[in-house]
């Protein structure tokens, strides 16, 4: 919480010896400080990518650049989209770390992603996905993505 004493004696000599002002400015700095408190304790929580939903979920995906792919989307199935974006946009590019962000875009999922050398990337998940592989491991220009098995 905000430390009133310490903004309140920010004024100058002149309005501090005012106690109508100082009782004003009190009041307006308390407000302010419940008004912060209230915002840093539910903006967080409703903009968390595992409680998010609907329009807050949408919000997510904007700031991410990855819109829902349909309007009848189901919540879990973009917030799944999403995880898998952003942990495939947190990888090095390197193959020793390559594991690690595929179980955190797919856990409980046996993932694969394999440069052929070639220009190509052969991508496999097990399970039904909600999206293409395509949607899940975006590929830079001129690099083919392969769907394994």
């Amino acid at each position: 919480m905000l430390n009133l004493e310490s903004y309140l004696e920010m004024f100058p000599t002149a309005t501090r010896e005012k106690p109508r002002f100082m009782a004003l400015a009190g009041e307006v700095l308390t407000q302010a400080a419940e008004l912060l408190a209230l915002v840093q304790a539910g903006i967080p929580a409703a903009y968390d990518l595992e409680t998010a939903s609907g329009r807050q979920l949408d919000a997510l995906g904007e700031l991410l650049n990855v819109p829902r792919p349909l309007p009848s989307t189901s919540d879990e199935d973009y917030r799944f989209l999403l995880r898998a974006r952003i942990a495939v946009h947190h990888w090095d590019g390197t193959n020793e770390s390559l594991p690690g962000v595929l179980a955190t875009a797919f856990p409980g999922r046996n993932a694969k992603l394999i440069d052929n050398q070639d220009g190509t990337v052969t991508a496999s998940v097990s399970g039904n996905l909600p999206f293409s592989l395509e949607e899940l491991f975006p590929v830079p220009a001129g690099i083919r993505l392969i769907q394994g098995r």
